[in-house]
């Protein structure tokens, strides 16, 4: 095999490593005591180094050094400009790069372009395509400070907090702009297991801390305090389309997630949009529709299955239950005796519920107004029961779960109630978190993905960096290639 020759500008980096390795194996067969853990360090530190000069020589190669260039119908002419290098964010380490900066002829002071990134695609000016991805997968994970330290704990992406942030919240905002170009896409591609059966369409809503600005009270004045803000808990919308095998066990999932405003909307539109694709690709999935009975949330449900061959639109079974676990602590009875017989009866009868009703509406009467000696005049009905009673008027036609249990369908929407606490409680309701919009819908984005199908993520990452990459055609002279 031939020898693949070292660029010179990675030969010291690569003499640092060796002779790390040489010096280290030297103390190591003469019985010296060590601290393993350090020269491992140092080494990470050396090897690091050394593939930020690889990447730089990489880089290099894709500079045209042409006069001029061309991408797309546009023309761009090399400038003269004797310090043209930058620095750029690798996975392991930053590094600088000389490249050429190309300006568009015919425009005076016409927009610039730098041929090398458009070649390797890289994001937002500074960041490989690694970089970006590693960024955005610990920014969807975990605050900007707690990504910081756990890269350094790792020894990768060793930039600062504000980097971190900036970064992450830069790639969920280039999927923002990408979305109603490839969402689609996303879902014709997805991979569907071949004992899937049916899918359900869920969605909740959950509050996010939001830091608006508000008007300056007199305390505000005297402290001289220029811009005021408060923080309001706003509520968020996530949705999710989960796919079952047969016997309704989830299989794979597609979640969505966005701030307060134009939330319930967006929703709508992508939970429509990609069960309209899922069916178009299978038609003979059976569909069923979750919520938690709120009426906004049902809103969205009918107006996502509108048209549709629907199943059943049912409120969550385990919703249900719960508010008949407060109805029984409501009036004093111990509910562990009631809601065994409450589900049996639920899952065995689509018309159970009606029985339950009567029931609760006879728990009632104890707390109506009675004639006689001793009247008990309480004035209202325990709130737990009262709230009871209210949510099976209100829902009771959305409450037939037996036939839908036995055919083997979900009932329950806890995938939606996971997508809630996964996304939006265990991501942005960190302690001391305080959002605006324009930072808050690029991680929600970036975490909708990452708790997706596994290859969602990779396929979107693609996107991106695909988004920043261009053809470029090196130009010797007016109208003609090099």
């Amino acid at each position: 095999m031939a020898l693949v020759e070292v660029p010179d500008a990675l030969t010291p980096a690569l003499e640092a490593v060796l002779a790390h390795i040489d010096e280290f194996t030297s103390r190591g067969e003469a019985g010296e005591v060590v601290d393993f853990r350090a020269d491992e360090k140092l080494l990470m530190e050396r090897m690091a180094a050394m593939e930020g000069c690889a990447i730089g020589v990489m880089l290099s190669a894709l500079d045209p050094r042409s006069p001029r260039v061309r991408v797309g119908s546009k023309t761009y002419r090399r400038m003269n400009n004797p310090n043209c290098t930058a620095t750029y964010f690798g996975l392991r380490s930053n590094f600088r790069v000389e490249r050429g900066i190309y300006r568009e002829e015919g425009l005076r002071n016409g927009p610039t372009i730098v041929p090398m990134e458009l070649r390797a695609g890289i994001v937002d000016g500074q960041l490989t395509p690694a970089a970006a991805g590693g960024i955005a997968t610990l920014g969807q994970a975990m605050p900007s400070r707690e990504a910081s330290e756990t890269s350094a704990r790792l020894c990768v992406l060793p930039y600062s907090r504000s980097e971190h942030f900036r970064a992450a919240v830069q790639v969920g905002h280039r999927w923002g702009e990408l979305r109603e170009l490839y969402e689609e896409e996303l879902v014709e591609v997805m991979p569907l297991p071949e004992n899937v059966a049916s899918v359900s369409v869920a969605v909740d809503r959950a509050s996010v801390p939001m830091r608006e600005p508000r008007e300056p009270t007199a305390r505000d004045i005297e402290k001289g305090v220029k811009n005021p803000v408060s923080v309001n808990l706003r509520m968020a919308f996530c949705g999710v389309l989960t796919l079952y095998d047969p016997d309704g066990n989830p299989l794979d999932c597609i979640r969505y997630a966005h701030v307060p405003t134009d939330g319930a909307d967006d929703i709508r539109t992508a939970l429509r949009d990609d069960l309209g694709v899922l069916l178009k690709r299978r038609p003979d999935l059976r569909v069923v529709a979750l919520a938690d009975g709120a009426v906004d949330m049902q809103n969205i449900l009918d107006a996502v299955t509108d048209g549709r061959d629907v199943v059943a639109t049912l409120v969550d079974f385990w919703h249900l239950l719960e508010k008949l676990a407060a109805a029984c602590d409501a009036v004093g009875d111990d509910a562990a005796g009631y809601i065994p017989r409450f589900r049996s009866m639920l899952l065995d009868d689509d018309d159970a519920v009606h029985e339950i009703a009567k029931e609760l509406d006879e728990w009632a009467e104890r707390y109506a107004p009675v004639d006689g000696p001793n009247p008990r005049r309480l004035s209202a009905r325990p709130e737990g029961l009262h709230h009871a009673i209210t949510y099976l008027d209100n829902n009771a036609a959305r409450m037939r779960y037996a036939s839908v249990h036995r055919a083997g369908l979900p009932i329950g929407s806890g995938t939606v109630e996971a997508t809630a606490k996964t996304i939006i409680g265990s991501r942005m309701r960190r302690p001391g978190c305080r959002w605006i919009e324009p930072g808050a819908q690029p991680i929600l984005a970036l975490r909708a993905l990452a708790t997706s199908s596994v290859q969602r993520w990779e396929q979107v990452m693609e996107y991106i960096v695909a988004s920043y990459t261009a053809h470029v055609t090196p130009l010797e002279h007016a109208g003609g290639p090099a």
